[in-house]
C-alpha cells in the first residue's frame, strides 16, 4: 500500500532537514484506477521541478542532486511490487512507482493514524471513497520544507461518479492539496443494473411493434373494407 516505511521516514527526513527554503519545488502525484472486477492499479510520482535542480546542481543550495534522489526513492519505496520509471512531465523531474491488480480491500482502511486516511470499499454497486488529510504539521517534517508543495490524489471510478468533494472529470475524481491545510475527501460512484436497461429497451422495442402491428392492421383492415 501506498505509505512511508520507518527507514523511508528516515531516509526521507534526513534529505529535507536543509530544505526550508525549497518552497514550492516538490510534486507527490498518487493516481489510482479502480476496476470492476475489484482490484486498483495506480502511479505514485514524486518529482522536483527543473528550475529547483538546475539551482542544486550550480551549487546554489546546501544539498547536492543525490541526496534528492535519495529523497524521492525513499518515498516509492513504501509502494511495494511496484516498478519504477523516470518521469518528466510540466517542468517536473523524478521517479515513479506504477502498480497493478493490487486487491480492493488492500485499500478499505489505509493510513488511520493522526496524519490522516484512506478509506475505500464497494458494496452492492456501490463505490465509497472517504479520506482525511491534516498537512497542518508533516510530522517528522518541518512543515516550511514542504511549503507550496503540489500534492494530488486522482481515483478513476468504474461506475458514475454521484457525490464527490474534489473535482470531477469523467468518471476521475481529483483533490489538489497544499501543506499547512487539513482536507476532507469523499466521493461516491455507482453502477448502473445492466438488466434495467435491458427490461427498458426491451419494453420499448415491444412497444413500438405494437404500433406497427396497429399501424398495418389499420390498413388492411381500410382496404378490406374499401375503405381508402
Amino acid at each position: 500500500m501506498p505509505g512511508l516505511t520507518k527507514r523511508a521516514a528516515l531516509a526521507a527526513a534526513l534529505a529535507l532537514a536543509v530544505l526550508f527554503a525549497a518552497t514550492g519545488c516538490l510534486r507527490l502525484d498518487l493516481r489510482l484506477d479502480v476496476r470492476s472486477d475489484d482490484t486498483v492499479g495506480g502511479t505514485l510520482t514524486a518529482a522536483w521541478s527543473e528550475e529547483f535542480l538546475s539551482k542544486v546542481r550550480s551549487g546554489g543550495t546546501a544539498i547536492d542532486k543525490s541526496q534528492l534522489d535519495d529523497f524521492l526513492e525513499a518515498l516509492l519505496e513504501g509502494v511495494p511490487d511496484a516498478e519504477h520509471s523516470d518521469y518528466r512531465e510540466e517542468g517536473y523531474v523524478g521517479r515513479s512507482a506504477t502498480f497493478a491488480d493490487r486487491p480492493l480491500s488492500d485499500f478499505a482502511d489505509l493510513g488511520g493514524d493522526e496524519w490522516g486516511y484512506l478509506h475505500l470499499g464497494h458494496e452492492n454497486r456501490r463505490y465509497v471513497l472517504d479520506g482525511y488529510w491534516d498537512l497542518r504539521t508533516t510530522g517528522f517534517l518541518p512543515s516550511e520544507a514542504l511549503a507550496e508543495a503540489e500534492i494530488i490524489i486522482s481515483v478513476n471510478f468504474p461506475a458514475d461518479v454521484t457525490e464527490h468533494n474534489g473535482e470531477l472529470e469523467g468518471r476521475t475524481v481529483t483533490w489538489r492539496m497544499s501543506p499547512g491545510e487539513e482536507y476532507e475527501l469523499h466521493a461516491e460512484a455507482e453502477q448502473h443494473n445492466a438488466w434495467v436497461w435491458i427490461a427498458v429497451a426491451v419494453a420499448a422495442l415491444v412497444v413500438v411493434l405494437a404500433l406497427i402491428w396497429l399501424w398495418q392492421w389499420s390498413r388492411l383492415r381500410r382496404y378490406s373494407t374499401g375503405a381508402r
